[in-house]
């Protein structure tokens, strides 16, 4: 299938359903077309795993005819209310006009950054890292169940299904709708859905930054910003943190949602929100206690303002998206894994409880930047950076333009208003880094700490605030430096000129060093599924990705998943979904294996025997274990070696002499 007709087909099974609910919901589309499309998005986003959770709970099974109807009839009733708008032509035509010059430079904006996700990906065989195994893993437990499962079963024996699964479900959603049901296809849906999303970014950072700071231009900067410019997210694709950079996605939507009760909450308003967060919480909750930080900021201010009705409909909306995800929380709180995993402890693992961040991610190539334009050069003022001379007067200069600029806005009554706006948006957004650096570092306070989020998961984050004050701050100066009548255009040239020079530097971003599956990989993958029995087990080199997790060091560690042919390496959920025993016992086996140059050890080979494995796969240059180690020896037949990749069926002593790799 076409990549263009991946990406379109896709984007329409979002998209269109939440111009359904949009409309059913009679939310504002005005005055912002993008702001509109962004809560659509969202919308889109949030329906897929809430109808699988409640047809599941009804005892409904999707098939894919019947989810194929189901898009197909959300897609045109998507449409018509696209469409229907009796009398309302003429005011969509001057809305249009007035939104051209905007409509037309996000255009560019988001056509450069679609550009560069998918230039990042054009020379990829399978989504890169650990994490994509697991997530084709659920997806393809989702497409056989049509429902959410309760195990892992077959990909992790007796595995106990406890993983938020919100995303999995809307790529699962999009393989019903594109027919991609292949385990194959759906590797590749993955990646590219993954892609798709992480360019629509863009729409919610132009709909966050419109919002917070009442500015087209803030907007339009937040959204080159974290497109092009920001390392993050575009380096998820390194990780395959899809899961992740969807709930981010959700959180631009649902504080829009909240904050537009303070002009007049109604129920549809409030229905809209609670679909909006029950979504965000199935796809990755930790993302929603990021949410509910920054949620808690502006609680406070309606506090002090004295909103009280409306804080009783966020409350309210809040209660309504627990209760419509109520089924999956108490399913999860079976698990005593979850149950130790949300429980507030003093001597936590160290994996969950580190003290200090991973400043590699903190400044993050491109990051120095963004906080040097946040923080008003302080970051290079006070050396938080190694900085040259021309750094540092660059600091110091634009500190200075930034107090200068302000005195002088504030004695205008007509800039005074912008000015505070600009000026308490990007408070707020201090203070939820502030909040979000608290709650992530209180076991260095002697307060207790959960083990479900890790400081990095705050640091990853980051680019949202980074990215929407860095906008207000650049489209506030240059409303200042610009006369009214030229600003449309030094906005364009700014903005155009930022994209061109971020997407020009972001062509090679994914990380030679997170690829384990290759081309090569790939093609042995496939020999296997077509050439080897389904009752086959296999051992692949693995090695030891966190604390009591091995996770696998090659193309092999995609066996299970792709070619539905057991390994002894299961996806690395395994250490969450068995029994403390079962891992620890697992674990053994694997870290000799880790350690191990060859099978040469008789005993080594019989605990193999033992486990039922019965054939072994390995990439050149890749693991301990390598052919070298392994050709020539009486216990292996040779069945496979393709540019690098060599696959072997172990033989038992009894037909050693026979010919054993055939079909």
């Amino acid at each position: 299938m076409s990549v263009w007709l991946i990406w379109c087909g896709a984007f329409a099974a979002i998209w269109l359903p939440g111009v359904l609910l949009h409309r059913l919901l009679r939310l504002r589309s005005t005055p912002d077309w993008l702001v509109a499309l962004a809560m659509q998005i969202g919308l889109g986003l949030a329906l897929w795993p809430l109808l699988l959770l409640w047809s599941t709970l009804f005892g409904w099974r999707w098939t894919p005819f019947a989810a194929q109807i189901t898009i197909a009839a959300f897609a045109i009733a998507g449409i018509g209310a696209l469409l229907w708008a009796p009398g309302r032509w003429r005011q969509r035509v001057a809305q249009l006009r007035r939104q051209s010059v905007w409509l037309a430079l996000f255009g560019c904006v988001l056509a450069i950054t679609i550009a560069t996700r998918a230039l990042h990906i054009r020379d990829l065989a399978l989504p890169v890292w650990v994490d994509p195994l697991h997530h084709v893993m659920i997806v393809r437990l989702l497409l056989t169940e049509g429902a959410v499962p309760s195990t892992f079963d077959p990909f992790i024996a007796d595995g106990v299904f406890n993983y938020h699964w919100g995303c999995h479900a809307i790529v699962a959603w999009m393989a019903w709708g594109l027919g991609m049901l292949d385990s194959f296809a759906v590797a590749d849906l993955m990646l590219h859905s993954g892609q798709l999303l992480n360019a629509l970014t863009v729409v919610m950072a132009y709909a966050a930054g419109r919002i917070l700071f009442a500015s087209r231009r803030a907007g339009l900067f937040a959204a080159v910003s974290v497109g092009v410019v920001s390392w993050f997210p575009a380096y998820f694709v390194s990780w395959g943190r899809y899961t992740h950079m969807t709930g981010v996605l959700l959180m631009a939507p649902a504080t829009i949602a909240l904050w537009r009760m303070r002009a007049g909450a109604h129920p549809r308003q409030a229905m809209a929100a609670t679909l909006l967060l029950g979504g965000l919480t199935l796809i990755h909750v930790r993302v929603a206690l990021l949410l509910a930080l920054l949620i808690g900021l502006l609680a406070l201010l309606l506090l002090v303002q004295r909103h009280w009705r409306v804080l009783l409909w966020w409350l309210a909306a809040a209660g309504a998206a627990l209760i419509l995800t109520l089924p999956w929380w108490l399913w999860l709180w079976q698990s005593a894994y979850v149950r130790a995993m949300v429980t507030p402890q003093l001597d936590s693992d160290a994996m969950w409880t580190a003290t200090l961040p991973d400043w590699g991610l903190v400044w993050a190539p491109r990051n120095d930047l963004l906080i040097a334009t946040v923080s008003g050069g302080l970051s290079l003022l006070m050396n938080w950076q190694s900085v040259d001379s021309p750094s540092y007067l660059a600091g110091a200069a634009w500190l200075a333009l930034l107090i200068v600029a302000t005195l002088w806005a504030w004695r205008r009554p007509m800039l005074r208003m912008s000015t505070r706006r600009l000026w308490t948006g990007w408070l707020l957004m201090g203070l939820w880094v502030a909040g979000a650096t608290l709650l992530l570092q209180a076991n260095r306070l002697g307060l207790p700490a959960m083990r479900f989020i890790h400081v990095n998961a705050g640091i990853i984050t980051l680019y949202a605030p980074l990215t929407l004050a860095a906008g207000g701050l650049s489209a506030w100066m240059l409303g200042l430096l610009v006369r009214p009548r030229l600003t449309p255009f030094a906005t364009g040239f700014a903005v155009l000129g930022l994209a061109f020079w971020g997407a020009s530097g972001m062509t090679t971003i994914v990380n030679p060093t997170t690829i384990l599956a290759t081309h090569a990989d790939r093609a042995a993958l496939l020999w296997i599924r077509d050439n080897i029995p389904s009752s086959a087990r296999f051992v692949v080199n693995a090695r030891q990705w966190m604390e009591g997790i091995y996770a696998g060091s090659d193309g092999g560690y995609w066996i299970p998943v792709l070619t539905d042919r057991e390994s002894l390496l299961p996806p690395v959920l395994y250490a969450s979904a068995l029994p403390r025993d079962a891992v620890v016992e697992r674990n053994a086996l694997l870290a000799r294996l880790a350690s191990a140059r060859n099978l040469d050890d008789p005993a080594l080979r019989a605990e193999l025997t033992a486990q039922g494995v019965t054939h072994l796969y390995i990439r050149e240059g890749v693991g301990s274990l390598q052919s070298a180690g392994i050709d020539g020896r009486e216990f292996v037949q040779l069945c496979y070696r393709q540019n690098g990749v060599s696959i072997y069926e172990l033989k038992p002593k009894s037909n050693r002499d026979e010919l054993v790799c055939a079909k």
